[in-house]
């Protein structure tokens, strides 16, 4: 079936609004086109957190250009103020005469006031189409308003006979290259990772991201949000882990209450969390704190008792599962869940969103469909 012409400029401002991906959290990736005619006279995306959102950068490409156009964009405009000023007195201004846009912005600060603003200012709103599709661009964004937490993802690399390591505990090369680069890229997508320390202790990971080809201007890189998180209840982390090499992301680190504390650095930050259990901290605690702090993104890389905790409380909401093309065997087993097992009867929690498929290795994305935290 032919899109309709909403549809169509529509479905460019969502193509232009994934350029801001793992940039922009935790707003949402927003693109907006401007059309006169039959031409686009002007087009943006929200670039970096901070920076002008979409509208403000098609508007100023517009110009004079923009009076009596219309404005396509995938999310309801601003009507208040941020970072940055509202796009809702920008788009008045512009002498604009049509907004439309694909689903009301959840924030409470907007949440449609943006429509009555633009209406009662004789500019014609329309929404509700690539409603879905907009949504699911935005899923993170959507969870962070509605949950109050970042929006999760615990991944693990695991052998076709279900180990996410061999039985000496080690795990760094389950996957190929190829997995470890995408796996890599992925990264670039979230503000933060997080991980325990026994992975830090027994792999020595790096956590680093590979960011995007298209990105060369370090003036976006250098401002993207990037945690490296670490549950460490008695402060056990090695101090030459390579964790510590990248000064550009910051490293938080959790411990239990009471841990005796020396650290005096401006790229670390030791915060004491409740243990709920021995040796384990509470992750109820440390998504809380990095929700506070602006995180709208969290990846989980940890061993079998970091996924386990949230796996427990159900607090994720996709799983990046990669099944590396090999059999470990041997005696010791280290599952990516343990626990109590689960009937084979009971309720299905988990939907296949994707399968991606590697030289040797494979994806499976799979998405919580109950989800309640």
């Amino acid at each position: 079936m032919k899109a309709s012409r909403d549809e169509f400029f529509l479905g460019k401002c969502l193509s232009l609004a994934k350029k801001g991906c793992g940039l922009v959290s935790p707003n949402p990736m927003v693109g907006a086109v401007i059309v006169k005619g039959s031409h686009i006279v002007g087009y943006g995306w929200h670039r970096v957190f901070g920076f002008p959102h979409a509208e403000v950068e098609a508007l100023n490409m517009a110009g004079e250009r923009a009076k009596g156009a219309t404005l396509y964009v995938n999310l309801e405009p601003c009507c208040h103020y941020g970072k940055t000023p509202p796009c809702v007195d920008a788009i008045i201004k512009s002498g604009i005469k049509k907004v439309i846009f694909s689903t009301i912005d959840p924030n409470p600060f907007v949440n449609g006031k943006s429509v009555s603003i633009l209406e009662n200012k004789g500019i014609n709103v329309g929404y509700g189409i690539l409603e879905k599709e907009s949504r699911d661009l935005n899923e993170a964004y959507f969870t962070y308003i509605n949950k109050k937490r970042p929006f999760i993802s615990l991944k693990w690399a695991m052998s076709i006979d279900g180990k996410i390591a061999n039985e000496k505990g080690e795990s760094k090369w389950i996957t190929s290259d190829e997995a470890r680069q995408y796996n890599r890229k992925l990264r670039f997508e979230y503000d933060a990772i997080l991980t325990g320390v026994n992975t830090i202790i027994k792999d020595n990971p790096y956590l680093d991201y590979q960011s995007p080809s298209y990105l060369a201007k370090k003036e976006i890189i250098n401002r993207k949000k990037y945690y490296k998180v670490v549950l460490d209840s008695s402060l056990r982390i090695p101090r030459l882990s390579n964790v510590f090499l990248n000064t550009s992301a910051k490293l938080l680190l959790f411990v239990k209450k009471g841990i005796s504390v020396n650290e005096n650095s401006d790229n670390i930050e030791i915060v004491e969390l409740d243990e709920v259990e021995q040796g384990m901290l509470d992750v109820r605690q440390a998504v809380n704190y990095l929700y506070n702090l602006g995180v709208g993104k969290l990846f989980i890389e940890g061993g079998t008792k970091v996924l386990t905790s949230f796996y427990r409380l159900n607090l994720f909401d996709t799983i990046y599962a990669f099944i590396g093309s090999r059999i470990l065997g041997g005696s010791a087993v280290y599952p990516p869940i343990e626990g109590k097992p689960v009937p084979l009867d009971s309720q299905k929690s988990l939907d296949i969103k994707e399968v991606v498929k590697f030289s040797t290795d494979l994806l499976l994305l799979l998405k919580n469909v109950h989800r309640n935290n």
